[in-house]
């Protein structure tokens, strides 16, 4: 009696929270499992109403992955100099405006000196001018010894503009420039971020010493890449800018989506290809430049089919399943002949209907939770 209340309890205790029941059949029933809104949630379970769509159509190309040229910024001293100090590494994420590296130029310390000598002569024509005015006015000093005042002061006037353009030509900011009045450190070249990014290249060493213009680090923003894909001469037509584009890795994982930006109007003479250039997302994966991948890129549309991405179509088995929604938190277990993927979609070519709730996000975890209750090898 006791080992019939033990068992007793065991069942019920098992159908709360997940449960999975097996449809009415013999070999190769279907199951349905429930999730609670804890588990949905935790999960991340998404369910859409599938309906006929059109295929795409599409043109698969070897690519490359590169940064994104227009987001990457070399930073380079204006002046020659020697490298201080380092304020980042490889792989640090930046700030715009972030200080990156220090340099010391002897170069910038004399035009330092030059631009304080015109301002301090400036001031004093200035000052002399003033005085001037109103003695002339009195008659009290010659009009031509005022007229000479003001040649001398727009003389230095010309100076000191001439001096605060070297300086700005040196990258030193205004702000940092009218703060020279009074410091004690000439000469000293701050490198700082142009942009938000990461520090991508930093080939320089502290005691270097470098020439105006010569590269120290590179700045890119990564949350968007080029992919420089090769098509051949006889599948360019069908491409054009705005085409949208999958980006699948060599070692398989995520996958990426991408958009035609670029097509170059010439062709490789030896492999009589063409570089179409697509701009991807990111989105914090593992996609890196220098990687070798495929691009899916969509060229029109062909016949209408029941698509469904990837992520929904799951093994059991040597056989293909989705979960079919029939009430919220009840998913029941389908078997689906499916076709060839394209895109990131696949055709299901039986098993479903127009209609039909299916998990599109999540199937996954709700075959890991039927699983617990052995129907995933019925």
């Amino acid at each position: 009696m006791n080992i019939f209340v033990a068992m007793l309890w065991l069942v019920l205790g098992c159908a709360s929270g997940a449960s999975a029941v097996a449809a009415e059949g013999g070999h190769g029933a279907e199951g349905m499992v429930h999730l609670d809104s804890r588990q949905i949630k935790a999960a991340n379970l998404v369910v859409r109403k599938i309906g006929l769509r059109r295929r795409a159509i599409e043109v698969r190309a070897p690519g490359t992955v590169k940064f994104n040229g227009y987001q990457v910024d070399d930073v380079s001293p204006l002046v020659g100099g020697i490298v201080m100090a380092r304020y980042v590494r490889l792989g640090d994420a930046v700030a715009a405006g972030q200080k990156l590296a220090e340099l010391q130029s002897t170069a910038l310390a004399q035009a330092e000196a030059d631009f304080l000598k015109a301002l301090a002569a400036h001031r004093k024509s200035r000052a002399e001018l003033q005085r001037l005015k109103p003695l002339a006015k009195q008659s009290i000093v010659s009009r031509s010894r005022l007229q000479q005042a003001e040649s001398i002061h727009q003389a230095d006037h010309a100076s000191l503009a001439a001096a605060r353009a070297i300086l700005a030509s040196y990258g030193l900011k205004r702000s940092e420039v009218d703060g020279l009045v009074g410091q004690q450190n000439y000469g000293r070249l701050i490198l700082r971020s142009p942009r938000e990014g990461a520090v991508v290249a930093d080939d320089f060493r502290l005691g270097q010493h470098v020439s105006a213009g010569t590269p120290l680090l590179q700045i890119a923003d990564e949350k968007t890449l080029w992919v420089e894909a090769r098509v051949s001469q006889t599948e360019l037509a069908g491409i054009a800018i705005g085409q949208d584009a999958i980006v699948v890795p060599k070692n398989g994982g995520k996958r990426y989506e991408g958009e035609v930006v670029n097509i170059h109007p010439k062709l490789d003479p030896s492999t009589r290809t063409a570089s179409v250039r697509l701009e991807v997302h990111r989105d914090g994966g593992a996609l890196r430049p220098g990687m070798f991948v495929d691009v899916d890129i969509a060229t029109g549309k062909g016949r209408r089919a029941l698509l469904l991405p990837r992520r929904a179509i799951q093994a059991d088995g040597d056989r293909r399943v989705v979960f079919v929604e029939e009430k919220p938190g009840y998913y029941r277990r389908r078997i689906v002949h499916v076709g060839r993927a394209n895109m990131g979609l696949v055709p299901v070519l039986r098993g479903l209907k127009a209609g039909d709730r299916v998990v599109v996000r999540g199937a996954f975890s709700v075959l890991s939770e039927m699983s617990k209750f052995g129907f995933a090898d019925e």
